[in-house]
Parts: structure tokens; sequence; C-alpha cells
């Protein structure tokens, strides 16, 4: 059996200091006004780049729990990752009020 330093050790320590790296970027990003959440293709730019934080973590987690043999979380961290894919190619299908 796999122990924790080798399965969930790389894993927080990936998401925990690389997450927190991305989640800081974007905190400097929004603060300077780089990002500008009213523009629409702007809130567009700013879910894909939080969904791809989220997509991978779910990916890395669902293969992780898959080689321990947890198939249930495997499998409901798949149906996770894929109703949150639909969530996001809706939002960025769907035409806001007054746009042409």
């Amino acid at each position: 059996m796999l122990d924790f330093s080798r399965t969930w050790l790389p894993y927080l320590y990936l998401y925990g200091v690389g997450g927190g790296i991305f989640l800081v970027g974007m905190f400097i990003i929004l603060r300077s006004r780089s990002l500008k959440l009213e523009r629409i293709r702007h809130r567009e730019w700013y879910h894909i780049l939080i969904f791809g934080l989220v997509y991978y973590m779910g990916i890395h987690g669902l293969f992780t729990f898959a080689a321990l043999g947890k198939s249930l979380f495997a499998g409901v961290i798949g149906l996770v990752m894929v109703a949150l894919s639909v969530h996001l190619i809706f939002t960025l299908i769907k035409k806001p009020k007054g746009s042409v």
C-alpha cells in the first residue's frame, strides 16, 4: 500500500504552493484592475482560469484515488468535473443581456 508521503503529500504540496501562487497572482491581477470583471470577455477568462486550476486538481485527485483503489471517490470527482465542464461551457455560450 502506498503511504501518505507518496500519494497525498505531493498533491498537497503542488496545489498548496502552486495553487497559492496562482491565487496570489489572481488577487494581484484583480486589485491592479488588469482584469476588469465588468467586461464580458474578461469575466469569461476569469472563469476559464479558475476552472483550469480546479480541473487539474480534479484530474490529479481522480487518478490518485483510482490508483489507491477508491473508485467511489474517483467517480464522484469525475462527476463533479463533468458538471463543472458543462457549467463552464454554458457560461461561455450564453449571451448576456444587451449583447449583439
